[in-house]
């Protein structure tokens, strides 16, 4: 597979990174080898993904707990807009980098939500979709999750 115009993006619900595929050649044993590593180009992080509801959001004198069901239903506006957003950002990065192809990985559970929200001039570039949380995944192996 050719990766020399390849961007690696992986996201979680709290940070995203781009690398860019870099090819290098080595002679081993008089024989010329191709191999590839991975630049990182930009680092996200999401904030407020860290935090928690109540430190967000309080009543107006911060005294009295919300209903459970309101609760559940901020948590899950905050993963719709927070998923949105991260979205928007693959797309302008995709957009100003303008890659051949893109690897992406995004935690399974939202996943397919993120794809919809994704561009349709983003979604043409994706060559591998990973549906996992790769983030934390040591830069050097990163790139072993897409060419399995």
């Amino acid at each position: 597979m050719k990766l020399e115009d390849t961007i690696v993006i992986v996201a979680s619900q709290g940070e995203l990174k781009v690398y860019k595929v870099k090819k290098y050649e080595k002679t081993v044993r008089g024989e010329l080898k191709t191999y590839y590593s991975l630049d990182l180009l930009d680092a996200l992080d999401y904030i407020d993904a860290h935090k928690k509801l109540h430190e967000i959001v309080t009543d107006e004198a911060g005294r009295f707990k919300h209903e459970i069901n309101e609760e559940h239903e901020l948590q899950n506006e905050r993963k719709r807009r927070l998923i949105k957003e991260i979205a928007k950002d693959i797309d302008e990065i995709v957009a100003k980098l303008k890659p051949e192809q893109v690897f992406l990985a995004f935690i399974k559970e939202y996943n397919p939500k993120l794809m919809e929200h994704l561009s349709r001039e983003t979604k043409e570039r994706i060559v591998k979709n990973v549906p996992a949380d790769l983030v934390k995944i040591p830069q050097d192996k990163l790139l072993d999750h897409f060419l399995d």
